[in-house]
C-alpha cells in the first residue's frame, strides 16, 4: 500500500491513527455543530450530517467565532489536520486534548481523501497517509 509521509507543525501533540474525513471547504462551530452526534449542521456544507466522530478531521481552516470549540465538546474527531491554524483550533485541541496539525510542507489536502487511513504523529512533526483501496481488482 502507498504511504505518503507529510512534515508539519504539531498545534497540540500526541499520537492517533484513523479514518480520513476530508472537508474541501472551512469549518465553523457552534451553531453548525451537533456536538452531541459529531456531525457539521450547516445545511450547505459537504460534510453536514456526516459523522466526524473518531475520524482524522482534514480541512483548510476553521473560521467563525469562538464557537469552534463545539468540535471538542461531546462526539469528538480523533485529530485535526488543517492547512492554516490560528487561535480557534489550537485553543479546541487544548481543551479538548486533540492532536493537531497544521503548516505542512505540502498541503494535506491535495494528498488526503476521506476514507485514507491517517497517522497523525503531532509528537514526532509529520503525519502519514496510507491511501484507501483502489476499487479496481
Amino acid at each position: 500500500m502507498e504511504k505518503i509521509r507529510i512534515k508539519g507543525r504539531a498545534e497540540y501533540g500526541g499520537v492517533v491513527e484513523a479514518e480520513a474525513l476530508v472537508s474541501p471547504i472551512p469549518l465553523e462551530g457552534f451553531a453548525n455543530v451537533d456536538s452531541a452526534h459529531g456531525w457539521v449542521t450547516e445545511r450547505n456544507h459537504p460534510l453536514f450530517k456526516v459523522c466526524y466522530t473518531g475520524k482524522v478531521l482534514v480541512y483548510p481552516y476553521p473560521r467563525g467565532s469562538g464557537g469552534f470549540m463545539a468540535f471538542g465538546v461531546g462526539a469528538v474527531p480523533a485529530a485535526f489536520v488543517h492547512t492554516r491554524g490560528n487561535a480557534l483550533s489550537v485553543s479546541c485541541a487544548l481543551c479538548a486534548h486533540i492532536p493537531s496539525m497544521t503548516d505542512f510542507e505540502i498541503d494535506p489536502l491535495s494528498v488526503i481523501e476521506t476514507g485514507d487511513m491517517v497517522l497523525v504523529n503531532a509528537d514526532e512533526g509529520y503525519i502519514e497517509v496510507t491511501k484507501k483501496k483502489s476499487k479496481e481488482t
